[in-house]
């Protein structure tokens, strides 16, 4: 029987490390993987070296142009985007709208 203990003690282990820190991880690579593959030009993004800016044009190759100040523009490639500079206009625009309750008695 103490034999046994060892091995389920690691597979429990092993268990609570992928579930607390490989599944998430998971999930993120894949929401931004979604997030680049749905850029769109006027998009409001911020890059993984803090830049912000406006999308202005989607170029071949992995690259975008965005406008960081008024007539200046940027070129970078498309894995420096960290994410959205406001994510809840995506969510907003994602999630459908909840119906309005409706007033009971009239």
């Amino acid at each position: 029987m103490s034999n046994l203990v060892f091995p389920i003690i690691m597979v429990a282990f092993i268990s609570m490390l992928y579930f607390s820190a490989i599944r998430p991880q998971k999930r993120r690579q894949q929401e931004l993987a979604r997030l680049l593959g749905n850029l769109k030009a006027g998009d409001e993004v911020v890059t993984s070296a803090g830049i912000y800016g406006t999308v202005t044009e989607i170029e071949e190759g992995n690259t975008l142009l965005i406008e960081v100040a008024e007539n200046t523009e940027i070129r970078i490639a498309r894995s420096a985007v960290a994410g959205l500079a406001n994510p809840s206009t995506e969510v907003a625009a994602t999630s459908s709208p909840e119906p309005e309750p409706q007033p009971e008695g009239t």
